[in-house]
């Protein structure tokens, strides 16, 4: 019963986090988040809170018994809304924002080329999973912005997700047929034995 208390008690926290920054989804955000903490930098709020409600539901669906196991995924979410918070609030008292950085999924690619094929087609895909999620949230935030500058950006922003999807796309159907090949040769050698 202590756990089902503890998992109201945040769903009410994050409720109020939302209520308070509800005015502000849209708003693009160019701290730099802890990489353990959120998978991007430079999205909008919606994007965070979206995030910390992955966060929450992980805390809904675990059964375990181990206390430890509900305590790491709660200060986790703790330290989620907590640095969130800390950037709108620093954002309401600086009015000019940093260009965002390169994007994560780019930073992460030159570890993936060292990784065995299997998991680095397992990467590949989570990066197009990424980049589609990134296209669409450009694509949709190119009918809400009001500004014809802002909008030229988003446009071109989601140009070059969507290009980097492509190129994506075309990495995992190389490495699927390499696989593919490997597979092939392999069963030939066995029944060659």
């Amino acid at each position: 019963m202590r756990i089902q208390q503890l998992i109201n008690t945040l769903e009410q926290k994050v409720q109020q986090l939302q209520q308070i920054y509800s005015s502000r989804q849209e708003e693009k955000i160019f701290t730099k988040f802890d990489r353990t903490l959120f998978s991007e930098n430079g999205q909008t709020t919606a994007f965070y809170f979206a995030e910390i409600e992955t966060t929450l539901k992980k805390i809904k669906s675990l059964y375990s018994t181990d206390i430890d196991h509900y305590k790491f995924i709660t200060e986790h979410l703790l330290k989620q809304c907590r640095a969130l918070s800390e950037a709108l609030n620093r954002k309401q008292h600086q009015p000019i924002s940093p260009k965002p950085k390169t994007s994560p999924v780019k930073k992460a690619h030159h570890d993936v080329h060292k990784l065995p094929p299997r998991e680095r087609l397992e990467k590949y895909y989570e990066a197009l999973e990424q980049l589609n999620n990134l296209y669409l949230q450009q694509k949709d935030l190119i009918s809400i912005e009001k500004n014809p500058e802002e909008q030229k950006k988003i446009i071109r922003l989601a140009e070059g997700y969507k290009y980097r999807r492509q190129k994506c796309q075309e990495a995992i159907d190389l490495l699927e047929e390499y696989l593919a090949f490997k597979e092939e040769q392999e069963i030939k050698n066995n029944s060659e034995k």
